[in-house]
């Protein structure tokens, strides 16, 4: 599959593929149409973690804003995306982290992989199609370092080390503007240089290579491993903002130095940096403000902080606290609503009413247009949120208005079309709890348990319509209690004159 990857991926030089789509460029600093070689194909490389550490809420706000721009290019732009993802192993960090326990380097970063990947599922982020961990690629990694000293695009310092030489690449600072140093530091000749390779040290882990003991720099691991799954050229690059300079910057310039093209990235998409409210700096281990995943995975679910993920531009900051997150519960809860009332409306629990099918259906077609619009215009899933918010308030009060005569609920093949393609809009940006076997499931539940609740649900309703009948207010007075015991088990219950629905509260 590599092989043919890396041969057939770019066989035309022009872009033939239009998606009609703008999306930001840091090299033009300015949106810019999203055009491609071909839809057959189309690459997309993830910077991983350095696994010396657990992930944080900072991490997975990335990746969770990855995942959805993912999903959108899948399931809306039906293009047939490759993915892969590296693993830093072999860092300073994990060699200190080592050290400082007592362990083994391999097993530090073995251990902290197997677990980002497990934070990764946990918040439903499609795992990549190919994973690569830096050390099983070190003689690529030396032979691409090679080429380049070759070719005169790098050089060989004092200790044995071996660097970039920035002045070698014209275009150097091309997607952020570069800060200048007052001097090169020891052993470059530019104050830009950056190291390939790095010399052995005592007591370090090291591997052989033409120019001695060592082992790879940060930024040549990502170029050489894309470049061994997709060639001299990709299609998306992705990582935090944090990576735009110097780590991306680098990466492209090494890059088109050994490919010889002039653009090795045609987009490069960064995401917004996660803050905790009332702190101006970003998260991060070093400065001790960290969330872990686990521990927001015990205050919220995951769809809820991917709602707050979904609630602003992917190339925005987030501020993560109580008020943001109960901002993005509550639209969550919204939509869960709106699916239990219309999925009640459908089957005959809610009473029916006059709905006016032709109107909804425009409502339908004009939130279709926009939302294709949103997802156009640089992924905008805030706006494809609120237009989504909006349809269902349509629907409301579609189905809120004056009751009819009717016993069948009015039209409900047009309600049910509006939730299906909500639903679905919702399944697309990976929120699992639209899906109805989900949410059982997340409750535990079976249809044993269903069955229970359906039984008591009816039960109550016979309480409550005798009490309407004798206007008992003990008999009411039961209603309400089993109708609180049951929602501190997740189950809510909602009256609709004389009939009731339930549905589970907990997702």
């Amino acid at each position: 599959m590599i092989t043919y990857l890396r041969q057939t991926r770019y066989l035309c030089t022009k872009p033939f593929f239009e998606t009609d789509a703008l999306i930001y460029s840091c090299k033009a600093r300015d949106k810019v149409p999203l055009n491609l070689p071909s839809n057959a194909i189309t690459s997309f490389y993830t910077c991983g973690p350095t696994v010396y550490d657990s992930a944080h809420i900072g991490h997975a706000s990335c990746y969770v804003r990855l995942d959805i721009i993912q999903r959108i290019l899948r399931n809306h732009f039906r293009l047939n995306l490759v993915t892969a993802m590296n693993i830093t192993d072999i860092d300073d960090k994990i060699i200190k982290r080592a050290e400082l326990q007592g362990k083994a380097w391999h097993n530090i970063s073995k251990h902290f992989e197997l677990e980002f990947w497990g934070d990764l599922q946990r918040l439903n982020v499609k795992l990549p199609d190919i994973k690569l961990r830096v050390t099983d690629h070190i003689p690529s990694i030396v032979s691409f370092i090679e080429k380049l000293v070759i070719s005169s695009f790098a050089y060989s310092s004092i200790d044995g080390s071996i660097y970039f030489d920035s002045c070698k690449y014209p275009q150097y600072g091309k997607l952020q503007n570069v800060p200048t140093e007052a001097a090169p530091g020891e052993g470059k000749k530019n104050a830009a240089d950056f190291a390939l390779w790095k010399a052995a040290k005592p007591g370090e882990p090291s591997w052989d290579s033409p120019f001695g003991k060592g082992r790879p720099g940060w930024h040549i691991e990502c170029s050489t491993l894309a470049s061994h799954i997709f060639g001299e050229r990709l299609d998306f690059h992705a990582g935090g903002m944090d990576l735009r300079f110097p780590h991306h910057e680098n990466e492209e310039a090494q890059s088109c130095c050994y490919h010889r093209v002039d653009d090795w990235v045609s987009y490069w998409i960064h995401t917004g940096q996660l803050h905790v409210e009332g702190q101006q700096h970003k998260m991060s281990k070093s400065l001790k403000n960290t969330i872990s995943v686990s521990d927001l995975l015990q205050r919220f679910s995951t769809d809820e902080f991917r709602m707050l993920c979904l609630l602003s531009h992917y190339r925005n900051s987030i501020d993560f606290g109580n008020e943001t997150m109960t901002v993005a519960t509550s639209v969550l809860k919204k939509f869960h609503s709106f699916l239990d009332d219309t999925k009640a409306y459908v089957t005959g629990v809610r009473p029916a009413c006059d709905v006016d099918a032709s109107s909804l259906h425009c409502k339908l077609d004009e939130a279709v247009v926009k939302i294709d619009g949103f997802l156009k215009n640089d992924f905008n899933t805030a706006g494809v949120i609120t237009t989504l918010g909006e349809l269902s308030s349509e629907v409301h009060k579609s189905i809120n208005q004056k009751q009819t005569k009717l016993t069948v609920a009015s039209e409900s093949g047009s309600i049910q079309a509006v939730s299906n393609y909500i639903r679905q809009q919702l399944l697309m940006f990976g929120l699992v709890s639209m899906d109805d076997d989900h949410r059982s499931d997340s409750n535990e539940s079976n249809g044993s348990t269903e069955r229970i609740i359906e039984s008591v649900v009816q039960i109550r309703n016979s309480i409550r319509s005798q009490a309407m009948s004798n206007k008992d207010p003990r008999m009411f007075a039961i209603c309400d209690q089993i109708r609180d015991q049951l929602k501190e088990m997740n189950v809510e219950i909602k009256d609709h004159g004389k009939i009731s629905s339930w549905s589970f509260t907990k997702r």
